[in-house]
């Protein structure tokens, strides 16, 4: 269904799966896990906009150094006339300076949004047209799968962003399915903007998951108190600790839950148990050197235009067009 606010269009998917049955089917696992999409509620929403503030959290203001040096410069390489298709935007403010990019180099910008929280979705957006008059907006309501089918009609290149390292919120097969996917919706005008967290010292990467304000933790226990908001959950939160480690082995960070004594949690009516010391995945975010970044997108017919970095090396921005685009 659309709704038509102004320069604003609402979409929402009905195809996403539900709150409710993936916290079941996440609680039935062992080991346990909850979907880290599910963060993303309003106050998840705006805790992570805080974890972004903090000093040991990089990856953001990393990434906001690329845009702010080489905003131009990447909008140079795309095109003229294009159009913006971003996943997973949040409040877009590192986007903003690709919109300003843009808008330095034509008169008006079609930018469509999608995140699956539609509350912060649709405040984002309208903050956006407050503060550009030459915008028009779609924001989807949707999971990433989804929202393609949704996508507005094409009228010319687009640039598609994917960034602040959401792509390592996949297992690298589902980033290349992912990817697989955004590949078979681009022309060959098209281009992919991909923000990629680099392999680094482990130390680094931790401290980023375990602020000392401790926002992350509150972040990760978020996920409970919804379910007990939304679900009609018992967890008690003081009995379970928030826990954020780096698997070099598998080459990404793994953020868990752990659960402080035996005890009993209900979720709809159901009964779930828990060992002391048992825990729950939230997230785990994927890191990348740059061959395996290249080697990854190469696998799913995807060509590595340029790539800027920060003044550190930590984090990595990349252009992507299709492999057999010209």
């Amino acid at each position: 269904m659309a709704q038509q606010v102004d320069r604003l269009r609402v979409i929402v998917s009905k195809g996403e799966e539900s709150f409710a049955d993936a916290v079941i089917g996440g609680l039935d696992r062992a080991p346990k896990t909850l979907p880290c999409k599910f963060f993303y509620d309003l106050e998840g929403s705006r805790l992570f906009e805080k974890i972004t503030e903090e000093p040991s959290y990089y990856l953001t203001r990393a990434e906001r150094e690329i845009l702010a040096e080489s905003a131009d410069e990447i909008v140079g390489e795309v095109g003229v006339e294009l159009s913006v298709v971003e996943l997973g935007g949040g409040n877009s403010v590192k986007t903003r300076l690709l919109i300003d990019a843009i808008l330095r180099q034509q008169d008006r910008l079609h930018f469509t949004n999608v995140d699956i929280s539609r509350e912060y979705l649709e405040d984002s957006a309208r903050a956006l047209l407050a503060d550009y008059d030459n915008l028009e907006m779609d924001a989807i309501a949707a999971e990433y799968d989804d929202a393609f089918d949704l996508l507005p009609p094409r009228e010319g290149p687009r640039l598609f962003l994917f960034m602040g390292s959401n792509l390592g919120n996949f297992s690298p097969g589902d980033a290349g399915d992912l990817l697989c996917r955004l590949n078979s919706v681009m022309d060959f005008d098209d281009a992919l903007l991909v923000g990629i967290d680099r392999l680094k010292d482990s130390a680094i990467i931790e401290a980023a998951y375990n602020d000392e304000n401790g926002i992350t933790e509150a972040f990760n226990k978020n996920i409970l108190a919804r379910i007990n908001r939304e679900l009609g959950g018992t967890f008690d939160l003081d009995k379970f600790a928030h826990f954020a480690r780096f698997r070099p082995e598998k080459g990404r960070i793994e953020m868990l839950l752990v659960s402080s004594a035996r005890q009993t949690v209900e979720v709809l009516g159901r009964d779930f148990g828990f060992k002391q010391d048992e825990t729950i995945q939230t997230e785990e975010c994927a890191k990348y050197s740059r061959p395996q970044f290249a080697a990854l997108a190469a696998s799913v017919d995807l060509r590595v235009v340029r790539s800027w970095t920060d003044e550190n090396e930590w984090f990595d921005v990349y252009l992507l067009r299709l492999a057999n685009g010209g």
